[in-house]
């Protein structure tokens, strides 16, 4: 499965990973000491966890919440992203009319199979069930998605045996994807087949090449080192030179931490959108012009949200940029888009805002927004706005008070693209997450690392 010129780059991830001391960092670029033994203390609660819900102790709503809740306060697996809860709390409120009937088919499916047989089944099960519902939603945003289901399962499979049963991650995928190992699938029966092959062909190589045993844990690690690690190293892959084959080697690693998705931010978003940081930052254009243009843009992203979007904008008066609402959730944002190029301080708009907020505000509760905030947008923030910010939002109707850098704004349009996330998961974030909200905080909100 595995070609010879690769089973040196295989072997290179994992010297890489074992120059580090064996240290995995968290998509924060923060060590996670000893996570192999927090796992371990995890799976004994977790395992309680399943286990109450299997003999019928919990029903599975107590028993996603009990999920929910665990992995929020130990997100050793990335269970709280999108292919994670997301994934189950669509499942669970696409079947509430026949919640029995999915509460059957679950205990069935996240019990552990006893061969890979066994798993494939149980995947084709859950698959085909996600798929009936995906293929007949109006708006695929709200429903499971059964591109999710290899992960979810194989997350449950793993924590009752650790070491039979690898978790399918997206930084695996694209990790085998950049080595050109991955063979892509049209079914999670076949992609999860592929990918439990794959996994131990890399664990027999990393074994022969370490002389000790790996486990489904040490593959993975290695790999996000490779791939995922914010302070990763880059590897090149093979090229030849003549007839000379030059293995890949490491590159020195980046002194700054960053946070990186798990995908390029230019494949989910349209070359007019792209350019939101770079007209934030342009230099030649006067003023007005730049802030006009900038303005317009941010509007049309939050219209690709899904929003309904009201321009108001420059020429209108002393007005917001523009409000968006969102019906369903009855929530609305005054939206302010700030154009500046060595980052925004609040400076005198002070007083604009809360005119703003004076003048729209009951315009809005009377339309019957229950919830209403504040977003600034711009590429960066200058000064601290939290005294401004407390006195926001206890002396006037505004809910939240949010400052979203321009790339956070470009990383939630580009996972709602990746992953359908609707509109109500998109607000969930923004109100939830601290402020300012940077692209890395989307990141580690939505990926499946």
């Amino acid at each position: 499965m595995i070609p010879k010129d690769k089973i040196q780059l295989v072997n290179t991830i994992w010297d890489n990973y074992i120059k580090t001391n064996r240290i995995v960092l968290d998509a924060k670029g923060k060590e996670l000491v000893n996570i192999d033994e927090a796992r371990r203390f995890a799976i004994i609660e977790l395992k309680k966890i399943i286990d109450e819900f299997q003999k019928g102790n919990s029903n599975i709503y107590e028993f996603k919440t009990s999920i929910d809740s665990y992995n929020k306060r130990n997100n050793l697996w990335g269970f709280t992203a999108t292919k994670g809860q997301m994934f189950f709390n669509q499942l669970v409120k696409n079947n509430e009319t026949n919640i029995e009937n999915l509460t059957s088919l679950l205990k069935q499916c996240i019990a552990i199979p006893k061969s890979i047989e066994e798993s494939l089944s149980k995947i084709g099960t859950l698959e085909k069930h996600c798929a009936t519902i995906y293929n007949k939603a109006k708006d695929k945003r709200k429903v499971p998605n059964p591109g999710s289901v290899s992960y979810f399962l194989s997350y449950f499979w793993q924590i009752q045996d650790e070491q039979k049963w690898p978790i399918l991650y997206t930084s695996l995928i694209n990790a085998y994807s950049e080595l050109e190992i991955w063979k892509e699938s049209a079914n999670q029966v076949d992609t999860y087949k592929y990918f439990y092959d794959l996994n131990d062909e890399i664990k027999e190589i990393l074994r022969n090449h370490s002389q000790r045993e790996i486990t489904n844990w040490d593959a993975e690690h290695a790999f996000w080192n490779f791939k995922g690690n914010p302070n990763k190293p880059n590897l090149k892959a093979p090229k030849k030179e003549g007839h000379n084959i030059i293995a890949g080697k490491e590159i020195e690693e980046e002194k700054i931490i960053t946070v990186n998705a798990s995908f390029d931010l230019s494949d989910y978003l349209i070359p007019k959108v792209a350019k939101l940081i770079e007209l934030g930052s342009e230099i030649n254009k006067s003023s007005s012009s730049k802030g006009n243009a900038y303005e317009k843009l941010v509007s049309e992203i939050f219209k690709q949200l899904d929003f309904d979007v009201e321009i108001l904008g420059q020429g209108s008066g002393r007005n917001p940029d523009a409000i968006i609402r969102y019906r369903e959730e009855n929530t609305a944002f005054l939206v302010d888009a700030k154009a500046y190029t060595n980052g925004y301080s609040l400076g005198i708009d002070d007083r604009a805002i809360k005119e703003y907020i004076n003048h729209y505000c009951p315009k809005l509760q009377k339309e019957g927004y229950k919830k209403i905030g504040f977003i600034i947008v711009s590429n960066s923030f200058k000064s601290n706005f939290d005294s401004f910010i407390n006195e926001i939002t206890w002396n006037t109707d505004i809910k939240r008070f949010i400052l979203l850098s321009s790339e956070a704004l470009l990383y939630l349009l580009a996972y709602k693209t990746k992953d359908r996330i609707p509109p109500a998961t998109i607000i969930d974030a923004l109100v939830s997450l601290g402020n300012p909200i940077e692209s890395k905080n989307i990141i580690e909100e939505f990926d499946d690392f």
